[in-house]
């Protein structure tokens, strides 16, 4: 009898549990999609996901078949009929149905420790898109959201994401200064009174430098290596303005015999091939600085720049910068986390969020 009873006690909270996740507030989840990797901030939770933007698909079929770092990490080693790839080019989707793949299983990974019924559940959406969308993009995004089973999606700009996130004056009568330098593009911008004043985009960010020391080592040392290999490298090269004498291990395949090989170099020497990128950045900064409004541009000067974005604390990156530059450049602590606390901090602060919103759906 005890067992029965305590069977439909279990049986009635499932049910209750069910009608919770129907009828009760929805989650709001917010979300950062970038060109490698996608991070999710649950309401009341804070950040719960974060998964390389990666899907493999078997080609034979044509079905997706796992994504996320699952799929990062099966890169350069899967027969011929799976195919690993990244569905966003340039901050841009390119592959729509791959993208709604992608979006479902990261949204079920950052639900399913919190809500039992993730069938059930319902949910708020807050995506940061980049700027210049067209209204037909803008669109397409709303409509993936929709897919993915949201209730409400509501659109806001990067730049300002990132500025909350930076804990910038972002509604305030004075300029902020940013550059994300993210895995696909590169963006820079001037923000006042809650809107972005000025932007320029360069389609080139960290995966172009990682690209950049794939390329090197082939062409200057005959050493063939993945692209898992150049993003690791990445990691350990260490400073761009001091002259460093220290060595890295590189291990891949000889272009001449076929065969493994292992090499040490200087890791100043793998700094080579990024200079041109850096300089594509300073470019771009200086054209930004030039459109500046009269009445920002003593912001700029008094407060400097801001750098977020994955790639803003390869290596002492800010410091080159400001060597070049002639101005004041910050790093944050975590800087490839400014744009999901920025989405997150408006996700609790509504009466803020309801200020900056470029596009809103109910469904």
């Amino acid at each position: 009898m005890r067992k029965r009873q305590r069977t439909q006690i279990d049986l009635l909270e499932t049910v209750a549990g069910w009608f919770k996740d129907l009828f009760g507030t929805p989650p709001f989840l917010a979300i950062d999609l970038g060109s490698s990797n996608i991070r999710i901030y649950l309401q009341g939770k804070g950040i719960v996901s974060r998964q390389k933007v990666y899907i493999v698909k078997n080609t034979k079929n044509n079905e997706f078949v796992v994504s996320g770092d699952e799929a990062y990490d099966m890169l350069g080693k899967t027969p011929p009929n799976l195919i690993v790839f990244n569905p966003i080019e340039r901050g841009r989707v390119s592959d729509f149905d791959a993208v709604l793949f992608f979006l479902q299983k990261a949204i079920e990974r950052a639900l399913e420790p919190y809500f039992k019924n993730q069938l059930l559940t319902r949910f708020n959406l807050l995506f940061a898109v980049p700027l210049g969308l067209t209204e037909v993009e803008e669109m397409a995004v709303v409509e993936v959201g929709k897919k993915t089973g949201a209730r409400e999606v509501f659109l806001i700009e990067t730049p300002i994401a990132a500025g909350f996130g930076l804990k910038a004056p972002v509604m305030e009568n004075t300029g902020t200064f940013l550059v994300d330098i993210g895995g696909g593009t590169t963006e820079v911008s001037l923000i006042s009174l809650g809107g972005v004043v000025l932007s320029k985009i360069l389609p080139s960010g960290g995966r172009d430098f990682s690209q950049a020391l794939v390329n090197y080592l082939r062409l200057r040392y005959g050493l063939l290596v993945g692209d898992k290999t150049a993003e690791e490298l990445k990691m350990v090269l260490g400073s761009i303005v001091k002259d460093s004498t220290d060595l890295v291990e590189i291990s891949g395949r000889s272009m001449e015999t076929g065969m493994p090989r292992t090499i040490k170099i200087k890791k100043k020497v793998l700094f080579e091939p990024l200079y041109p990128y850096f300089g594509q950045i300073i470019d771009l900064i200086h054209e930004a600085i030039e459109e500046t409004p009269p009445e920002l541009i003593k912001d700029v000067h008094n407060h400097g720049i801001i750098l977020s974005g994955m790639s803003a604390n390869f290596g002492d990156l800010d410091t080159y910068l400001a060597k070049e530059l002639k101005l004041k450049i910050t790093t944050v602590s975590e800087p490839e986390y400014a744009v999901i606390r920025g989405l997150g901090w408006l996700i609790e602060h509504p009466e803020v969020l309801s200020k900056v919103i470029i596009k809103f759906a109910k469904f």
